[in-house]
């Protein structure tokens, strides 16, 4: 039996070693397989991880960066509509004075100025502020990944972002004064006494912001970012001094610049679409205090208005004594008049925050400094 079995082997020799080496390299191939599978699994189970982690922290970067911006365009919508003051003017309209003229003309020039100012300092103050946290989110990610020497300690984050003060104080002030000079070109020629269109309103801003965009002198506003950021200071640090030159090579690019200018021009759009709402519900004046700019006669009631009109009105044919919308235009800056009770400082902060072109500049800008190496 013994020697049929080994006869049997012989004549099968080959065949046996075949199929040995077949099922060997199965198994040695299955293991490989597996091996790899692991690998892969095990691969796709960190990046998985790791990018749960990354948009955890810049979901966690976005809401410090909405916070920021909401806190400081508080601050300086105040500094704004400290440095235009135009309740006193109000207040002295209201008392007859003998100078009304003047007070009235220097109440229009200011009301336009405190809009287009608040439309700039608050596009400059987002676009800005994303740049400069999503950097820092960006460092802050690769240091808490990385067991190297970080990359921003706190004392660095700190002067860093400590840049943008420079903006809410000064900035603010220099920017009034250039906007300053542009209004009194467009709005200082419009008699207080002419009948004007919602669409003669839209056109005096946009002819404010052409002289703004085309200004050879101080620049425009929004091509200055960079000086209101860094123009007052020097970098003597070495670290900082490479975030500073990373951050202006970012905001004087073409396409930052770009979505600043759409912030400014959707801002714009915004306040005429909160001024036609007056349009539609003028009213006549009230009362019988008048106060006279040569044969036109202005009533006290022209410091308020807001009726309900009766039926369909077509904002685009509606007209208004000059005289009569500035004052209801200052209340849309300063008390809750406009829709949904906000008024316009608060309407444009939450419209820019947001606006989905600078929260994809954000989440850019969050992607490179937190992925480079």
């Amino acid at each position: 039996m013994f020697s049929s079995i080994r006869n049997f082997l012989h004549r099968h020799k080959r065949k046996f070693i075949i199929t040995g080496a077949v099922f060997g390299g199965l198994y040695i191939l299955s293991s490989y397989a597996q091996r790899k599978l692991r690998e892969w699994q095990e691969k796709e189970a960190k990046k998985f991880f790791e990018m749960t982690r990354k948009k955890q922290h810049f979901e966690s970067t976005e809401r410090t960066c909405n916070q920021t911006i909401l806190s400081l365009s508080k601050i300086v919508s105040e500094s704004i509509l400290g440095l235009l003051n135009t309740e006193e003017i109000v207040q002295k309209l209201q008392e007859n004075p003998e100078n009304k003229l003047a007070l009235w003309e220097q109440l229009k020039l200011m009301i336009f100025t405190r809009i287009c100012v608040l439309v700039y300092a608050l596009s400059i103050l987002q676009v800005t502020l994303r740049v400069q946290l999503n950097i820092v989110g960006g460092y802050l990610y690769r240091d808490s990944v990385n067991d190297d020497d970080p990359l921003i300690d706190s004392d660095l984050q700190a002067r860093y972002l400590s840049l943008c003060h420079h903006f809410v104080g000064q900035g603010v002030e220099d920017l009034v004064k250039q906007i300053e000079k542009a209004v009194k070109r467009v709005v200082e020629p419009v008699s207080l006494k002419k009948k004007i269109t919602l669409q003669e309103v839209e056109q005096l801003f946009w002819s404010i912001q052409t002289i703004l965009c085309t200004d050879t002198i101080d620049g425009d506003p929004v091509k200055k970012m960079v000086h209101y950021l860094v123009g007052h200071t020097e970098i003597n640090e070495a670290r900082l001094d490479t975030m500073v030159k990373e951050t202006m090579d970012i905001l004087e690019s073409d396409e930052v610049t770009s979505i600043a200018m759409s912030s400014v021009s959707r801002s714009f759009s915004s306040v005429i679409d909160e001024i036609a709402n007056l349009f539609v519900n003028k009213s006549p004046p009230t009362t019988k205090n008048h106060l006279e700019i040569d044969e036109h006669v202005i009533t006290n009631g022209a410091l308020k208005l807001g009726a309900t009109p009766d039926g369909f009105v077509d904002v685009n044919k509606v007209e208004l004594h000059f005289v009569k919308l500035i004052p209801v235009v200052n209340e849309l800056i300063t008390k809750n008049t406009c829709k949904g009770n906000t008024n316009i400082p608060d309407l444009l902060t939450q419209q820019l925050i947001l606006n989905e072109k600078l929260k994809l500049l954000g989440a850019n800008i969050y992607e490179v400094f937190s992925s480079s190496s």
